[in-house]
């Protein structure tokens, strides 16, 4: 997918540019697994920029494409088997937190853009089942 990866090196990007505005970084599961490295480079710089990391074990918008659209849902290398993202980020010298009920994300993603320093907020699949963002961010 042509964008994998993408969110959260833009968003450091976007808080380095914006240092006294909150900057959330949006990202699946897999593609914040294709610039986890930069973690180590938002906590030595100091870029305190939240991400938000959607896990569902899977990158999702390759698999629906084999499931829903060309491949006839032939199924191939897109379940995954992921890290604690939350001690994977505090590992790095970053803010770790976990949301595992859906009425935690409003306080949590605030405590993290509080903490003033880089932080991951892991959305659990059992949170997103019933995620939708025009609800919870009012």
């Amino acid at each position: 997918m042509s964008t994998l990866g993408f969110a959260f090196p833009v968003g450091l990007g976007a808080k380095l540019g914006n240092p006294d505005v909150p900057v959330l970084a949006f990202c699946g599961d897999g593609g914040f697994m294709y610039a986890v490295g930069d973690m180590a480079t938002a906590v030595g710089y100091g870029i305190n920029l939240v991400t938000l990391v959607f896990n569902n074990g899977k990158y999702g918008a390759t698999q629906d494409d084999q499931v829903h659209g060309r491949f006839d849902g032939r199924v191939i290398g897109t379940d995954l088997h992921n890290p604690d993202f939350a001690a994977l980020a505090e590992s790095f010298g970053a803010l770790g937190l976990r949301v595992e009920e859906l009425a935690e994300l409003p306080q949590t993603v605030i405590s993290a853009v509080d903490a003033r320093r880089p932080a991951l907020v892991e959305v659990t699949v059992d949170a997103m089942t019933s995620l939708d963002l025009s609800e919870v961010f009012v």
